[in-house]
């Protein structure tokens, strides 16, 4: 390959992230070869997947990427429709790729690879990764990067002098982002920060369809948290955990990008009818513009013609005009049956999760991590240990979560629950609806 038509149509932000990658370096060498254990977190698109990746990232012992993978295979010309007409990605599409797109795919999960941290190790290095998220995420802004070093160190002091906060804390992410975007002319309601806050500080901003014609993150856009990127023995010796929803269709690849990592899949289920209702939420949402498509859609109960939102399973094409609701059941059904297809053909070490375990109860949620981290050979102590007995905040939610919240939907969902998806539910143990959370 050439190179991604994205950067080949902007040279501006091809060149600022070509900068940022030395600026930010160096990075560990064959980052990908030197990964011993990779985590797949497979799941559909509203499955829960946010929350346990949010609880997982409380262990020291794993290590994870700061947020979706996507952005990184966008930048390589690895999403539709430049590589496939859907998110299905097989070994073949890795072996295509020239040495400059390996190398570019190669040093950017390098730089991004890590586990949360409590303090800012070095303002600036956390600038320059705060200026990198900034550039994926709205590659139509053009902005000096020395410009952006100058008001971030401006806001870190403003912030931790306001708040009383010690060298080195940034115990609010939000307000760090928000001051940084309006200071560049970005709307700060698209990414994930309390709504609270921004009715408060940009109430006449709010939010109209996709943030630009063109996206390499897909909003609601993440905050820069404050990071410690993995080091050499970190990547040799601990799991790194991958989690994005359009990895159900793409197990074949990361076993090729990682060839000398073992391959573990969490396989994190939910019933259908909660999924199907929190993705018909989402489609009405101002976020998750997943494709900008070739040709417009024509689904029925949804307005916006040229975007696709959550996954792209194969044989998409056959929806272009169907129901929303048939088209969130399409995607519930196709992404798990990718799963269950490759982990029967494939013959991965895997673990079966019911999301419903997590948000049942408290004593549900630490028995299903106990098993979980039994079974990853972590410690099940500390942070994680505290926030599965205390729960987290709601990761890129649409509605205050509730129990059975699908139901004030249920006639337009269960219109949706043909045949092949009822038999996929049953296949991962949801038969009986009286049992859906």
């Amino acid at each position: 390959m050439a190179g991604s038509p994205l950067l080949q149509g902007s040279q501006i932000l091809s060149e600022r992230l070509e900068t940022l990658r030395h600026l930010r370096g160096p990075a560990v060498e064959d980052f990908t070869g030197r990964v011993r254990e990779v985590v797949i977190l497979a799941s559909s698109s509203r499955g829960g997947s946010s929350m346990l990746a949010e609880l997982l990232r409380r262990s020291p012992d794993l290590l994870h990427l700061r947020a979706e993978i996507n952005p990184f295979l966008r930048l390589v010309d690895l999403t539709y429709p430049d590589s496939a007409d859907s998110d299905r990605l097989d070994a073949w599409h890795l072996d295509r790729l020239d040495a400059r797109s390996r190398r570019i795919l190669d040093v950017e999960l390098a730089l991004d690879a890590g586990r949360s941290a409590s303090l800012v190790a070095d303002d600036d290095h956390y600038l320059l990764d705060s200026a990198w998220r900034f550039a994926i995420q709205w590659p139509a802004i053009d902005f000096h990067l020395a410009d952006w070093l100058a008001e971030g160190r401006r806001v870190l002091a403003r912030l931790r002098e306001e708040g009383g906060w010690a060298p080195g804390e940034l115990r609010d992410p939000a307000r760090f982002q928000l001051a940084l975007s309006r200071a560049f002319d970005a709307n700060p309601w698209y990414y994930d920060m309390p709504r609270s806050l921004l009715h408060d500080e940009v109430p006449e901003l709010g939010r109209h369809g996709a943030p630009g014609d063109v996206l390499v993150e897909e909003p609601p856009f993440v905050l820069t948290q404050v990071w410690q990127r993995a080091t050499e023995v970190e990547i040799e010796t601990k799991p790194l955990v991958i989690k994005t929803p359009s990895n159900a269709y793409r197990l074949p690849f990361l076993r090729a990008l990682f060839p000398r990592a073992r391959l573990r899949v969490i396989h994190l289920t939910r019933n259908p009818a909660a999924s199907i209702n929190g993705l018909l939420d989402g489609w009405h949402y101002h976020g998750f513009h997943a494709h900008r498509m070739v040709d417009p859609l024509d689904i029925e109960g949804y307005h916006d013609r040229w975007w696709w939102k959550f996954d792209l399973p194969p044989g998409w094409q056959e929806l272009r005009k169907a129901p929303l609701a048939e088209v969130c059941a399409f995607q519930w059904r196709s992404a798990h049956q990718a799963i269950l297809d490759d982990l029967e053909e494939g013959g991965l070490d895997s673990l079966r999760m019911r999301f419903e375990d997590l948000v049942t109860s408290a004593e549900s949620r630490v028995a299903c991590l106990a098993r979980l981290t039994e079974w990853l050979g972590v410690p099940f102590d500390g942070p994680l240990l505290t926030a599965a007995w205390e729960g987290i905040d709601s990761v890129v939610a649409t509605a205050p979560p509730a129990p059975g919240r699908w139901r004030t939907r249920w006639d337009t969902i269960k219109s949706a629950l043909d045949d092949a998806t009822r038999a996929t539910a049953t296949r991962m143990g949801y038969e009986s609806e009286d049992d859906w959370l």
